[in-house]
């Protein structure tokens, strides 16, 4: 079957993907298409069954009941770096991804931004007026909260950054701004060449940059992004984005887990909020771990193993948390109000604002990860055109997505490491022995419990983070035809296919990152697996080893108490002819009888004790006479009941007797008597004639 190209454009080499039923026995690729030459432009490349993609990759295609999703860059574990990729499979009426119209390029938001301008005075006096019941913001701005009385205004720049007295955490900070102008292309206003010899720039530097927004009056959006940021600049950021942000609710997600239970979170549905500032900003909150980098330190908010490094194990992986923020702030009046349905009354009473995705916007990164491995914008990224803000978070996000894998492979990685035995064990019998028995310090059990239980945790933040972009975007947002979340004004003008066109690039990068996340937490689950089966095999060695030594230790005890048993009767014999009271003389013949015949038989009845057979032997005479003895002292004590009840004035002497045990083995003698004079004197003559008696039996006590 083949597909042929429109004719109103260029190929494109994206195609969209569709689910095949079970009635088609094997995939065809462009490879094996007569047209594939035509449409690739690339060598041909061999078939592929669709039963060989990995595992993730079917589960992401179908995750949201789309058979969309690129292979991953990762594939399973390892790929060639000069692998090719298969270009999707593609059905007839799928056709190709919407082409920019000849007529129509990429359309760019054109309204500028409002110009803005802050001083140190502004600093100051923000930071002091700052709400104190924020808790969070207090936590991320750390020194700074404490030390607002005390800011000059006049030097407050110089004054909060001078570290010398104390160790930085914060040596690695950097930062980035770009303005967008009306073309799309980004322009940097930082100075990349900083005084500073390691290449970090200085905050009165940043400061310098963000105090003032669309100097030029020619940019239409701005993109801020602070990583591993110090306090001074959180408390700047947290004033010059007051405007266009909530940071307060910012800095709680960073810092807290309140809403987000400490795992990333898409906060991006916010049309029918009831604040104006919340309906217009769009966020994600990434939470998860990595490995903190030589030299470094975790902001003091962050959760890390801060035992000094004398305390540690040699082979202590040092983890901590990291997290980051990235939000959008749409600016002007909103574009339109939709109606939202009260799930209690079923009417629509809520109404959603939703704003121009076209409209001036800021762009706002904060993270913090202490592990000096996050991306850099490069000179490849120059060439980018960025059409509007949502197209620009997107990019960003892709972004934040691929640190995530760089940094949960790197986790893996050392964890495998960790608890993967080296090689020389093959040939070292003592380390055999070390890695099969447990020590005195449970060096291994130790070692297995963190690494299973921390990929376990890991795994639990990939899952969340898979399902925020599974959640958030579908197909209807990424053809701009989303209820509330970023519309395009006219979805279906050529304009409208141009857009979409544009941003199925990124929805590629995207789904190839969540796909590798896919591959991660299978890789995962693999290490956990190798790690239960090594924890089984130490377990195992060690109770095989524990229950040796209570073997022996019961040999031991069995050769002590047989010795002591020798002893036993022979002390007893001297001590009873040792009391003073007695005139007995050494050479008396009482003496050696008496120790034959007091410690043969007890010899002779211990060692039949020590053999199987005697000991069946013994406690098969022993229950013998158990059984006697109480059938013997159970008979007496009915014989004495019968004679005690005979002499009872309660029991008439006319009429047959007999007697009943009860439940609870107490015997009760009842009357077979019809006396109608007897029940009349009854006190409780409406009762039955078992509880009759007995109450009969209370009157006559």
């Amino acid at each position: 079957m083949e597909r042929i190209p429109s004719s109103d454009g260029a190929p494109s080499p994206l195609a969209r993907p569709v689910t095949f039923g079970t009635d088609l026995p094997r995939a065809m690729t462009l490879a094996s298409d007569t047209t594939a030459s035509t449409l690739s432009g690339g060598n041909p490349r061999g078939r592929r069954l669709t039963g060989e993609l990995p595992d993730p990759a079917r589960l992401l295609a179908h995750a949201n009941g789309r058979g969309e999703g690129p292979r991953s860059v990762l594939e399973q574990e390892s790929d060639s770096e000069n692998d090719i990729e298969f270009l999707p499979l593609t059905s007839p009426a799928s056709g190709y991804l919407p082409r920019p119209h000849p007529e129509y390029a990429a359309p760019c938001v054109q309204e500028l931004l409002p110009h803005e301008f802050f001083t140190e005075q502004d600093l100051v006096g923000h930071l002091r007026q700052l709400d104190e019941s924020k808790v969070a913001t207090a936590t991320a701005l750390d020194d700074l909260w404490d030390q607002r009385s005390e800011l000059d205004p006049t030097n407050v720049i110089n004054s909060l950054e001078s570290y010398e007295d104390e160790p930085n955490p914060y040596t690695n900070a950097t930062y980035e701004v770009f303005e967008v102008l009306k073309d799309g292309t980004a322009v940097r206003q930082h100075d990349k060449r900083d005084d500073s010899d390691d290449d970090i720039l200085e905050a009165a530097t940043v400061w310098g940059t963000i105090k003032e927004v669309n100097p030029r009056r020619n940019a239409v959006g701005r993109m801020t992004f602070l990583q591993e940021p110090s306090p001074l600049m959180l408390g700047a950021a947290h004033m010059t984005m007051a405007k266009h942000f909530d940071m307060d609710e910012l800095f709680q997600q960073l810092v807290g887990t309140d809403g987000n239970k400490g795992k990333t979170k898409a906060f991006v549905n916010r049309a029918f909020e009831k604040d104006e500032l919340h309906r217009r900003t769009f966020f994600f909150v990434f939470k998860y771990y990595t490995v903190v980098g030589e030299g470094l330190k975790p902001a003091p908010w962050q959760q890390y193993d801060n035992r000094p490094s004398d305390n540690r194990s040699p082979d202590h992986i040092d983890l901590a948390e990291c997290s980051s923020i990235l939000g959008l702030s749409l600016q002007g009046p909103h574009m339109k109000v939709v109606e939202g349905r009260n799930r209690r009354t079923r009417r629509n009473t809520r109404k959603g604002y939703v704003y121009d995705p076209f409209a001036p916007w800021h762009l706002l990164s904060i993270q913090c990860f202490p592990d000096d491995e996050h991306t850099m914008r490069g000179e490849e990224d120059d060439s980018k055109r960025f059409i509007n803000g949502p197209y620009a978070f997107l990019d960003a996000l892709v972004t934040e997505y691929r640190d995530a894998v760089k940094r949960y492979t790197g986790l893996n990685e050392m964890i495998t490491k960790l608890i993967t035995p080296p090689s020389e064990f093959m040939f070292n019998r003592k380390l055999r022995d070390k890695l099969l028995f447990e020590d005195q310090d449970f060096t291994y059990s130790r070692r297995y419990f963190w690494a299973y239980n921390t990929l376990g945790v890991i795994n639990e933040g990939i899952k969340s983070m898979i399902s925020a972009y599974l959640d958030t975007f579908n197909n209807d947002f990424w053809a701009g035809r989303h209820q509330t979340l970023w519309p395009h004004p006219r979805a279906d003008s050529a304009e409208g296919r141009s857009y979409e066109f544009r941003m199925s690039s990124l929805r590629q990068d995207l789904e190839r990152a969540v796909l590798d996340l896919h591959n991660m937490h299978a890789k995962n689950g693999r290490t956990r697996a190798e790690i239960r089966s090594l924890r089984e095999q130490l377990f195992s060695g060690s109770s095989v080893k524990e229950s040796r030594r209570a073997i022996e230790q019961g040999d031991n005890i069995k050769i002590l108490t047989g010795v002591s048993m020798v002893f036993l009767p022979l002390t007893f014999v001297t001590s009873v002819f040792g009391i003073t009271e007695f005139t007995i003389s050494a050479s008396d013949w009482r003496f050696p009888v008496t120790m034959v015949c007091v410690c043969v038989p007890f010899f002779i009845i211990i060692f039949i004790l020590q053999t199987r057979g005697g000991m069946h032997a013994f406690k098969k005479c022993g229950n013998f006479l158990g059984r006697h003895l109480n059938r013997y002292l159970r008979a007496g004590s009915t014989r004495q009941h019968q004679v005690q009840h005979q002499g009872g004035q309660y029991h008439p002497s006319a009429g047959k007797r007999m007697l009943k045990r009860t439940q609870s083995g107490i015997p009760n003698g009842h009357a077979a008597t019809t006396d109608p004079e007897k029940n009349a004197r009854s006190p409780w003559p409406f009762l039955g004639k078992r509880r009759r008696r007995a109450g009969d039996l209370e009157v006559g006590r």
